[in-house]
């Protein structure tokens, strides 16, 4: 059996992929002589562009729902670090110098179509809040890396998940307090927006929706009799019903009335669907006027959450409401707010005597 490993450096400098040194060609062999003994289809010559390649074609063909975001971090952190080198040249410390480099790296601004350079800003590592959320998103690609990297070894196409395995996350990274807005935070909102921002705020809020549910809502998803808005794709894969309290059901009502059943029921001024981040500038200026800080339009969610269980709510039903598998994170965020909850559960679990 013969496979190609690369090109003698006799004309050309090596460069460790495709034109190898002597000692290069020598590890490439042992590598290929490794993963036939183990009768596997390692190719030494797997980059880790090629296995988040098939990672991601083999999860969208399983019906992975993340698998946009997924791809998006992986151009943005993984591609340009680690893109080119061979998994098999993976080692600790190269992931590790990777992984830390992500949480001191400057800041990436938007930078215009046709610049020259992209447009980066340094940040303040000092902040202790700064290096936790940067602390959170290289956890976050480090997953996708791992993911991308046990799917080859799982498959046979690479011998060794030695170098990956053994770099752990960061501790701690997702401690954070969440925001919660108050009622008169959240009339604030929605009072000083209007228009398509003013539909959108006012939806997350009644919802407790994401906003990529809140986007691929149509029409025919809104309920008039029951009241309800069906969500047919969420992160956790499971279809859903949420409710509407009888503000939500009359803006629901406004937003399908006289309109094809096919059509997005939130859309921006222009009339084209919400896509990701086009509600920055409206969201900012809606904050702005409102003199509420530090929110994003995701904790609207969180804040539909804490506002049901301070009112009462069991945990499963806003585990349900929210589209989770179970009560955990209802559990882990938001069972401090409900009045009885502690209580109630130390009376049933706390020993009779």
């Amino acid at each position: 059996m013969q496979t190609r490993l690369g090109k003698a450096d006799d004309v050309l400098p090596a460069d460790g992929k495709a034109v190898l040194t002597h000692e290069q060609a020598k590890d490439a062999a042992r590598a290929w002589v490794k993963g036939l003994k183990a009768g596997s289809e390692a190719s030494p010559a797997l980059t880790v562009n090629d296995a988040l390649d098939r990672y991601f074609e083999a999860r969208a063909v399983e019906g992975m729902k993340a698998v946009g975001d997924a791809k998006s971090r992986a151009a943005l952190h993984i591609r340009p670090k680690l893109g080119s080198l061979r998994v098999t040249d993976l080692t600790i410390g190269k992931l590790r110098a990777w992984r830390d480099g992500m949480v001191t790296a400057e800041k990436r601004l938007r930078t215009g179509k046709f610049a020259k350079a992209v447009n980066n800003t340094v940040v303040d590592l000092s902040d202790p809040e700064i290096i936790r959320r940067r602390r959170d998103t290289a956890n976050r690609t480090l997953t996708i890396l791992k993911a991308a990297l046990n799917w080859v070894f799982n498959n046979h196409l690479t011998t060794d998940d030695t170098a990956w395995r053994l770099v752990k996350p960061y501790r701690n990274t997702t401690s954070a307090r969440i925001r919660f807005l108050s009622p008169e935070e959240q009339r604030a909102l929605v009072a000083a927006s209007n228009g398509a921002i003013r539909d959108l705020v006012s939806a997350a809020l009644v919802t407790g929706a994401r906003f990529g549910e809140l986007a691929r809502l149509r029409v025919a998803d809104y309920d008039v009799v029951n009241k309800w808005v069906f969500i047919a794709e969420s992160t956790s894969g499971k279809p859903r019903h949420v409710r509407l309290p009888d503000g939500g059901a009359d803006l629901f009502a406004r937003l399908a009335a006289d309109r094809g059943a096919g059509k997005f029921l939130l859309r921006q001024e222009s009339g084209a669907a919400w896509a990701p981040s086009t509600y920055n500038r409206s969201w900012k200026a809606v904050l702005q006027t409102a003199r509420v800080q530090s929110v994003t339009l995701h904790e609207l969610r969180h804040t539909y959450a804490s506002t049901v269980v301070r009112n009462g709510a069991p945990l499963i039903i806003v585990a349900q409401a929210l589209g989770h598998s179970d009560t955990r994170m209802a559990e882990e965020h938001y069972a401090h707010l409900a009045p009885s909850y502690v209580a109630d559960t130390i009376r049933r679990m706390a020993p009779y005597i």
